[in-house]
């Protein structure tokens, strides 16, 4: 398959970019389109809505904070973009029924592209007190309601185009195939947008080093702040500024390959049955956003985030030495969500909105909410 497209192609090779959206999304041998777990521990990695429920209750928590800004009037939308297995969504919508939000308010939508996931989120989600709906993309989905947009560990999975400083000229990375084995090799921009983005984002790359450009996550983060009338956009990922990305502190990039929660570099040892990932530039992202009428709120490390959106309030005492009690457990997810050197730190929480003025949340600092 992907053998195929080198050999059909001018220069015998392709843009790591595709390379990476075959291995990643091809419809029927893509990593993301093929039957079987990839989520948990019997999956290849982690997710924060895998650690017990307390991410989902305290993003309930804050949802329903936002809630508030779409009154007097009644109906709004809850959407979660690549929604996994659907347990996150699950989460969201007990914490928002434990609250009290009737069915006649809340649409719950899901935009997901794999049928694998759909089914399982149709399974999970089959006795949800509100409405569902499914799409493939956000702009499917009837515009005109206020809503809140949920995504977690999606754009890291998009495919990235990979440039290389090369004898003081900027290259990008392709891949071809040889006797057997695929290779990379340097070739021309094969879009002016890097050029650009290099530009902007003030990117300084030594000699040889490499770099990951996202602009899928431009073109993801355009089309949610088009088709948004009037709502929140939250985004949890791992990445940060330009400079953390991107820096002297990254010689070869952010790609990395995960399979049965071990981590590697190699993205040509199993195409297509391992997840590729890259870190998020999220200085570009609020700047994309912003260009499609998202003003940011926030944007922090998620332990900070659920500290100041009250995690804490779910510790509980307990005398029980029994460390599988429920207690014990649900302790210890705090722990995992919001300790450095950890979930705490390597993931990042991105709030944007779009409206009128700008609403003030629990989770914002004085600076922040100034």
């Amino acid at each position: 398959m992907i053998s195929g497209e080198i050999a059909s192609s001018p220069r015998r090779a392709i843009p790591f970019r595709r390379y990476m959206e075959l291995c990643l999304y091809h419809p029927r041998w893509g990593y993301y389109r093929r039957e079987g777990t990839k989520i948990g521990r019997e999956g290849d990695y982690y997710t924060s809505s895998h650690v017990g429920d307390l991410f989902g209750r305290v993003m309930s928590d804050v949802i329903e904070e936002m809630r508030r800004f779409f009154l007097p009037r009644r109906r709004w939308m809850l959407v979660e973009v690549g929604a996994g297995d659907g347990r996150l969504m699950e989460q969201m919508i007990r914490g928002l029924w434990e609250k009290g939000i009737g069915r006649e308010e809340l649409v719950c939508c899901l935009v997901e592209t794999s049928p694998y996931h759909r089914r399982l989120q149709e399974s999970r989600l089959q006795s949800a007190p509100y409405p569902l709906r499914w799409a493939d993309r956000i702009s499917d989905l009837p515009g005109g309601m206020p809503a809140v947009v949920v995504s977690n560990e999606l754009l890291d999975a998009f495919p990235v185009h990979r440039i290389r400083m090369r004898e003081g000229r900027l290259r990008e990375i392709y891949v071809t195939r040889r006797d057997g084995r695929f290779f990379e090799v340097d070739g021309p921009l094969s879009t002016d947008a890097l050029r650009d983005y290099v530009r902007r984002f003030g990117l300084r790359l030594e000699e040889g080093q490499q770099a990951e450009v996202n602009l899928d996550a431009r073109d993801w983060i355009a089309e949610v702040g088009n088709w948004l009338d009037e709502g929140f956009v939250i985004t949890v990922d791992y990445g940060g500024d330009t400079e953390e990305v991107s820096g002297p502190a990254r010689p070869q990039g952010t790609l990395r390959c995960f399979s049965r929660h071990r981590v590697h570099g190699d993205p040509y040892r199993a195409p297509g049955e391992e997840d590729l990932t890259s870190d998020v530039n999220f200085e570009a992202l609020r700047a994309w956003g912003e260009e499609a009428g998202l003003k940011p709120l926030l944007c922090t490390t998620q332990g900070d985030w659920l500290v100041r959106s009250g995690i804490l309030n779910y510790l509980q005492d307990h005398q029980n030495p029994d460390p599988f009690s429920e207690v014990a457990r649900r302790n210890r997810a705090v722990r995992q969500l919001i300790l450095p050197g950890g979930m705490g730190d390597i993931f990042k929480v991105l709030i944007q909105w779009k409206g009128e003025g700008r609403p003030t949340l629990r989770g914002m600092n004085e600076k922040e909410a100034g």
